[in-house]
C-alpha cells in the first residue's frame, strides 16, 4: 500500500522516474499494471505486454525487465459491437479495441457460482482488465445497455491474456 500510494504520489507531482527498468523495481502487479497503462497514455516508446506468468517491457535504449504476476491470472478484455482485431498476448502499449471509454457491466460466474459483478469503464484504450485466480475455467458475462456479450474464458499458463471476441449483441 505504501508503494502504491508513493506512485500515486510522484505522477501526481510530476516526480514519477522515466520509464526505465528501474521504474519497476519493488513494484507489485497492480502497481505495474498502472505504469504500464500510464507510460502509454504519456506517449512514451516502451513496448509492454501480459503473459500468464508476467509483465514484460521493452525500453528504447534496449534495455528489458520483467515483472512477475504471481498467484493471479490477468486478462484483459475489449469487447466490440462492429470491429474488433485477433489478440493472443495484450500489447498494453498498442493493442486498442473499438469501445473506449464506456460503461459496462461485467460478471464473472465459475460454473453457476457468481464469483464477480462489478461495472467498469473501458479505458482509453478500449480494454478493461480483470484480475481471477490461476488455472480455473469461467463464464464472462459483458453487458452494455441491452447489448450483452458471454462466452468461456481460462486462467491457465497457455491462455490468452488478451481477449477481442466479445462481440456485443442484443440477447
Amino acid at each position: 500500500m505504501k508503494k502504491l500510494l508513493a506512485l500515486a504520489l510522484g505522477v501526481a507531482l510530476g516526480l514519477a522516474q522515466a520509464p526505465s527498468p528501474e521504474a519497476l523495481k519493488g513494484l507489485g502487479p497492480e502497481e505495474t499494471l498502472a505504469l504500464a497503462k500510464r507510460w502509454r497514455e504519456e506517449g512514451q516508446r516502451v513496448v509492454s505486454y501480459v503473459t500468464p506468468e508476467a509483465f514484460f517491457f521493452e525500453f528504447p535504449d534496449g534495455r528489458k525487465a520483467q515483472v512477475a504476476l504471481k498467484d493471479r491470472f490477468l486478462l484483459a478484455v475489449a469487447p466490440y459491437v462492429s470491429r474488433t482485431h485477433p489478440c493472443q498476448v495484450h500489447y498494453f502499449s498498442s493493442c486498442t479495441g473499438e469501445l473506449q471509454e464506456e460503461v459496462l457491466e461485467v460478471r464473472v460466474l465459475e460454473g453457476e457460482k457468481e464469483v464477480l459483478k462489478t461495472r467498469v469503464r473501458s479505458g482509453k484504450d478500449g480494454f478493461f482488465e480483470l484480475w481471477l485466480p490461476r488455472n480455473r475455467r469461467y463464464t464472462l458475462e459483458v453487458r452494455r445497455g441491452d447489448l450483452l456479450a458471454t462466452g468461456p474464458i481460462t486462467t491457465f499458463r497457455n491462455s490468452p491474456t488478451c481477449l477481442t471476441t466479445f462481440r456485443l449483441r442484443a440477447p
